[in-house]
């Protein structure tokens, strides 16, 4: 079945949330690592048993992983149409905070631009009887828009999934976890977290991220957290079936990006994908877990859309339509040199998914993204 769908560029404005310096620390404190060679990723990757401590021994920097984006002009335009789409003809919107008409019903899906020019991934789907799932949330300062966007829509959360505990991705929960938790209700949280010694071990500079976010889960009622997420998680939520298609993979390469949950979202008539910032060499395992369970109708690109999971996921999920999570400068590849000017693989990305025959491109670059889901 074909998507009803429709990006709507609703810049609207964001309160931005007083920053924790724990979870800040995360994305700021960059390393100088060197990037890691694409071919070499792909030549060790040919071995059936790989191991995670195989590779080239480089470890990819912490660049694309920054907080804010350069703010040099940019040298390419936004694709023609994706700011402004309507609705296909004979369709009906709902607004927030309102149940379609009989002859509407369907799922939703709000995908949100960042409150700051910033990399993160903060996804609303709403069920056809007005059910709530979030996926992760993006930065604190993404906290307080989302936070307003839920109450628009109800006020009250059935499940929030969490793929790994970045700051741009769990940031959003960690603000309204501590400072607004009376403000909304939140049913269930489900993630997998590892020991805190692990973190520390691997990326010390998570460490704080991941012992901020487990002491505020660690408060709130019993029943509620679910943390121990694997490939055999299930999840109704009205007319939406959840699962998570890998166990947590503990690799010392990328390890916290690799560490990612990987969610699938069917609407009974729609396949959703969330790769959250899933690696290269997680990705390789995710393909011979999962397999052809990674096919789907939509697919949300792997860590912001570069330097993510490799060509070959992408061809196993065989998405008519990707969702990028990527602002403007990662977009362009811009490190404030203009187009092209950094060490991102962006480019490299939006090349296969051409070479894929994908029917759309939805960018949070050019605002928010809504659809109307089958």
């Amino acid at each position: 079945m074909r998507i009803r769908h429709l990006i709507a560029a609703m810049i609207l404005s964001a309160a931005v949330a007083a920053g924790m310096p724990g979870l800040a620390l995360a994305e700021t404190e960059q390393g100088a690592g060197e990037e890691a060679s694409r071919s070499e990723e792909q030549e060790t990757s040919q071995e059936a048993s790989r191991s995670e401590e195989q590779g080239s021994g480089q470890e990819v920097g912490r660049s694309e992983e920054q907080e804010t984006g350069p703010e040099a002009s940019r040298s390419e335009k936004p694709e023609s149409g994706q700011a402004a789409e309507a609705w296909a003809e004979g369709q009906q919107t709902s607004q927030p905070g309102e149940k379609p008409g009989a002859e509407t019903v369907c799922s939703q899906l709000i995908m949100l631009s960042g409150a700051e020019k910033a990399q993160m991934l903060s996804v609303i789907i709403r069920s056809e009887n007005g059910g709530l799932v979030v996926i992760d949330g993006g930065w604190e300062a993404d906290g307080e828009r989302l936070l307003e966007t839920i109450k628009q829509y109800g006020g009250r959360v059935d499940a929030w999934l969490l793929t790994h505990p970045h700051a741009d991705h769990v940031g959003a929960l960690y603000y309204i976890l501590k400072d607004r938790s009376g403000e909304i209700t939140i049913d269930n949280i489900y993630c997998s977290l590892a020991e805190s010694e692990w973190y520390w071990e691997v990326s010390p500079q998570d460490g704080p991220v991941v012992d901020a976010l487990k002491y505020e889960l660690s408060r709130l009622p019993e029943g509620v957290v679910h943390d121990t997420v694997g490939n055999d998680f299930e999840k109704d939520v009205d007319n939406l079936h959840i699962t998570a298609l890998n166990n947590r993979y503990e690799l010392s390469y990328d390890p916290v990006n690799n560490s990612t949950i990987v969610y699938m979202v069917d609407t009974s008539g729609e396949k959703l994908l969330f790769l959250g910032d899933m690696g290269y060499v997680g990705g390789q395992f995710l393909l011979k877990e999962a397999g052809d369970r990674l096919k789907a109708d939509i697919v949300q690109m792997a860590h912001h859309g570069q330097n993510g999971v490799d060509k070959k996921v992408y061809m196993a999920v065989a998405p008519r339509i990707c969702l990028w999570p990527t602002p403007q400068w990662l977009w362009d590849n811009d490190n404030g040199d203009g187009y092209d000017s950094g060490a991102w693989r962006t480019l490299e990305t939006r090349q296969w998914i051409e070479e894929l025959g994908v029917e759309r491109n939805y960018v949070v670059k050019d605002g928010d993204i809504m659809l109307l889901l089958n």
